[in-house]
């Protein structure tokens, strides 16, 4: 199965599509839209790209209305990293588990704190960062 991906780039723009050569510390990929032919694919440079959403479904899922930015929802029994705080230089923030191993000097892995987020994983390129801060367990971030 494919995984279905929404890539926002710094300026803005707004990308969804599959890839079949994404790779972390590549410096360009492309992005196929559904029902397009391959040739029409969107290349994609790693350096205008603010994160890479690995997604559930394109657009909000029914019945979600309201992201839930705290640990410990959705009865995650293990958490499956360090616990962090991302802030984008856009402002938005997002908060999620960072493996050690997945950080590297162009960008990093996040899983999302809420298990029932419609994103399933994001690649996020560190160009884009403000602030990535780690918590620990007594952190409050719920607010």
């Amino acid at each position: 199965m494919r995984e279905k991906l929404v890539a926002h780039l710094w300026d803005g723009e707004i990308l969804k599509g599959y890839s079949g050569d994404f790779r972390p510390g590549a410096s360009q990929f492309h992005l196929m839209t559904p029902g397009r032919p391959v040739a029409s694919s969107t290349r994609v440079d790693v350096e205008a790209l603010k994160a890479l959403f690995f997604v559930r479904t394109w657009g909000r899922p029914p019945g979600r209305t309201v992201r839930r930015y705290r640990f410990g929802v959705g009865g995650m029994i293990k958490e499956p990293g360090r616990r962090a705080v991302i802030r984008f230089h856009d402002g938005e923030r997002v908060w999620g588990y960072v493996l050690d191993e997945a950080l590297d000097d162009r960008g990093f892995f996040v899983i999302p704190a809420d298990p029932e987020d419609n994103n399933l994983k994001l690649y996020i390129n560190r160009l884009s960062l403000e602030e990535l801060r780690f918590l620990g367990p007594e952190d409050d971030v719920s607010h």
